[in-house]
């Protein structure tokens, strides 16, 4: 379209922009909003703030696979529409091999956590691989800008975990109150959408670019997950359950805003595969520095909603919480910024900078991050996770400032 081949983005563009953004981040605050306000409130009173830290690390393990390898599957194909061809069984095979090795993963998680059971290892399996096709599978919206379908998809996703809820009493199993939210949400993408339909292994001649930018992107994106949700799991190492519990309420808020990201950087990776422009290197560097100060602004609201929300919804745990609210959503805060940066800049340059990028990230987290937590426990982890995300901005400045021509 005309429109499209245009450098500055036009009116209804930018209104088409703004109606797309709300119905993304509408989506995931309900979705979210379900998870806060009902789901783990209700898994924390019904298990005991031990259990549910477990519970919460073997959850950091399902978000890890999912946020890898389906967000993987969906922003590679995303990008590469706009550059080869791409069939539906490009991503299904891919997707069919990380299903085999969910299988894998979650065998090694619960031996592991010696919370093995077979229903639960089995249930476990399943719970995981329909998570990472859920992440993939809301690429059916973005490919076609239906933002609407995309919040209802993120409707369903609220309405399963709401009726997982209601069967607990009867199950007394927290995978079948998330497990029924992730497989109702994928039925209806089955239902109205076509990422899954046609031969299921038809590979198109571009198959093997394809195979690299996704792969490239799960490396990518493993290293922003396992940062993201290892602090469960070095915390559940080195400290046990109940410190997995108070540092996750005292990140609470933060998490809520760095999950915004995933809604939010599908809206822009969305929109700029349309954009035909380029982006000068000065503008790119003015967007990093104008994010941060964001995010600065944004960490003093999340400090604020943190002693409301947390003091209501876990006032057991609160007091306990309370000294870590500003470091530890700080932290959060700014994985959100770094890791929208990390977006734009991939439509702008090649998939394997980012891999890059987050190799140094990964060093920088491991450097800080393991010391500090045995030194200083919940303190080292905030501040670690502070220190290598402010790292990773800056990081992403320098890399854009050489990869982007300098311009106006």
């Amino acid at each position: 379209m005309e429109a499209e081949q245009k450098t500055n983005i036009p009116v209804n563009g930018k209104k088409r922009y703004l109606s797309d953004l709300i119905y993304s981040i509408l989506g995931l605050v309900v979705m979210n909003g379900v998870i806060q306000m009902v789901l783990y409130p209700y898994l924390n009173k019904q298990m005991g703030e031990e259990r549910f830290g477990d519970v919460l690390s073997l959850i950091s393990i399902v978000a890890i696979m999912g946020t890898t390898f389906g967000t993987a599957a969906n922003y590679s194909r995303v990008v590469s529409t706009t550059k080869r061809k791409v069939e539906n069984g490009d991503y299904n095979i891919f997707l069919t091999i990380i299903a085999v090795l969910s299988v894998i993963v979650s065998l090694a998680t619960m031996l592991i956590m010696k919370d093995f059971t077979l229903w639960g290892y089995l249930g476990f399996s399943v719970l995981m691989i329909f998570t990472v096709l859920r992440y993939y599978a809301d690429v059916e919206f973005r490919l076609n800008v239906n933002y609407k379908r995309f919040f209802i998809f993120y409707l369903f996703i609220s309405i399963g975990y709401l009726l997982g809820v209601l069967v607990y009493p009867a199950t007394k199993s927290w995978i079948v109150t998330m497990l029924l939210g992730e497989i109702i949400s994928v039925v209806y993408v089955l239902a109205v959408g076509k990422i899954f339909r046609g031969s299921y292994v038809q590979k198109s001649e571009d198959f093997k670019e394809n195979m690299k930018s996704v792969v490239l992107l799960s490396g990518t994106n493993l290293i922003s997950a396992l940062i993201l949700n290892v602090d469960r799991l070095m915390l559940q190492y080195f400290e046990g359950g109940t410190a997995v519990t108070i540092f996750y309420t005292a990140t609470l808020v933060g998490k809520i805003v760095a999950l915004v990201s995933g809604p939010l950087n599908g809206v822009i990776i969305g929109h700029l595969a349309k954009y035909k422009g380029g982006l000068p290197a000065k503008k790119f560097v003015g967007i990093c520095g104008g994010a941060t100060l964001f995010g600065l602004i944004i960490n003093v609201a999340c400090v604020a909603v943190s002693y409301v929300f947390v003091k209501l919804m876990y006032p057991d745990v609160f007091d306990m919480a309370k000294p870590y609210f500003w470091i530890a959503n700080a932290g959060q805060v700014f994985y959100f910024i770094s890791g929208t940066l990390t977006v734009i800049l991939l439509r702008f340059t090649d998939e394997k900078y980012q891999l890059y990028i987050n190799i140094a990230y990964l060093l920088a987290f491991l450097i800080f991050a393991f010391p500090m937590v045995i030194s200083w426990g919940i303190w080292g982890m905030a501040i670690a996770l502070l220190i290598v995300n402010l790292l990773r901005i800056i990081l992403i400045a320098v890399m854009g400032i050489k990869l982007l021509k300098i311009g106006g």
